[in-house]
């Protein structure tokens, strides 16, 4: 076997009986097949052999095979033109580690196998994955067996040799149960991988890591946090409790308290939430606060600006160093097109203002409470646009009498 290279195959896999294949099944955020494609070491040359109803694993190159076809065909079409060593992959077992694949391999170059297989705690006759000559497994092939436990038996039989090597026990996934099993076994390795470099979670059994994110160094995550593929977490943040960060990237020494964000960039020095949404597509600055029940929809808000609460802010720029008040609306769409928002910097917005897009303020803008902006405002104004006051003296307590109702 070339030490630079060996022939993979990952095998799709029966479809459950809730219509989904073992690799697709989600641990930590990610499709098994993506764990073990990522545990394989460098040499191995993956191809992902699926039924044509199942689903791309992303970045993993495919070969798609009919949904009735069985594990003979699927292999003999993946191998034609092969040459050397191939290793099968036929149950997703995600606890496997890189570690443990570079074992099995070195072991059948050493031992100059016709067969290696890895063999997981008390399964014996149960395998997992298996490195074979390309040539003894056509011959294995010719015999029809139906699945990798039989074409290791059909190798005895043809007298090939064949080894095993044992690793420690792990969970085969082919349902979800199995799947929130393997899951718990990751979580803890992720969750203290973590720990050990400096990261502070204080209750790992409640935290949902994915090993596709990254985390500075004296963050704190606490209770109910799922931190997803893709997010990167600055140092000396507070992530939580209760935060889902889904490709999300937040900057040093923020905190994120029982919030949400998505696809978005939050800077340094900022806090959201309790209870802010952060949608795809947002840039929120340093020194920022976006507060409780605010929601951000591709929204850009600039430095040490404040919106503290109550608040939607869709399809806009918001400059620096402005205050939003409580109850403001960025009117973004019309019901056919989302248009959008400029606010320049230094400018406070009143409670409960509609701002109808599309429209810009300039720097230095105060809007009054209650108004609804229509028109463009210039640096430095004050827009009110309300109805005008007027008390009627006595109207309701002669209401109250017409009902029996003392004043």
């Amino acid at each position: 076997m070339s030490c630079n290279k060996l022939n993979t195959i990952l095998l799709g896999g029966r479809k459950g009986k809730d219509g989904k294949y073992p690799v697709q099944r989600e641990i930590l955020f990610s499709p098994v097949g993506k764990l073990v494609a990522d545990a394989l070491p460098e040499q191995c040359e993956l191809l992902y052999v699926r039924q044509q109803s199942e689903k791309e694993l992303e970045g993993i190159r495919d070969m798609v095979c009919p949904d009735d076809a069985d594990f003979t065909q699927m292999l003999s079409t993946a191998i034609d033109g092969m040459e050397g060593d191939v290793m099968i992959l036929s149950t997703p077992m995600p606890e496997v580690t890189t570690e443990e694949y570079q074992h099995v391999m070195d072991l059948h170059v050493q031992a100059e196998n016709a067969v290696t297989m890895l063999t997981c705690g008390a399964m014996a006759d149960h395998w997992h994955c298996a490195v074979y000559r390309v040539e003894v497994l056509r011959e294995i092939l010719s015999h029809h067996p139906m699945s990798l436990t039989q074409s290791i038996h059909i190798a005895t039989e043809i007298s090939a040799k064949t080894e095993s090597c044992r690793t420690e026990s792990r969970i085969p996934v082919y349902t979800a149960c199995d799947a929130y099993s393997a899951q718990k076994t990751l979580q803890r390795r992720v969750n203290s991988a973590w720990m050990d470099q400096g990261i502070n979670i204080l209750d790992p059994e409640y935290t949902y890591i994915s090993p596709y994110s990254t985390i500075g160094y004296d963050t704190t995550i606490l209770p109910g946090c799922m931190i997803k593929p893709g997010s990167k977490v600055g140092s000396g943040c507070t992530i939580g409790p209760n935060t889902i960060l889904d490709r999300a990237e937040i900057g040093d020494g923020t905190s994120v308290n029982s919030s949400q964000v998505y696809e978005s960039r939050v800077g340094c020095h900022a806090t959201v939430g309790p209870f802010a949404y952060i949608r795809p597509g947002c840039q929120v600055g340093d020194n920022t606060r976006i507060g409780d029940f605010v929601e951000l929809k591709k929204a850009h808000i600039g430095n040490d600006t404040k919106v503290s609460h109550l608040t939607y802010i869709g399809d806009a720029t918001v400059g620096e160093r402005v205050n939003f008040g409580c109850g403001t609306v960025v009117v973004n769409y019309d019901g056919y097109v989302k248009s959008q928002t400029v606010i320049g910097d230094d400018c406070f917005i009143g409670c409960n203002t509609n701002l109808v897009a599309p429209v810009t303020l300039g720097d230095r803008v105060l809007t009054a409470a209650g108004t609804t902006v229509t028109r463009n405002v210039p640096d430095g104004a004050l827009t009110v646009a309300r109805a005008r006051q007027e008390n009627k003296e006595g109207w309701n307590d002669r209401r109250r009498r017409m009902h029996g109702q003392d004043t």
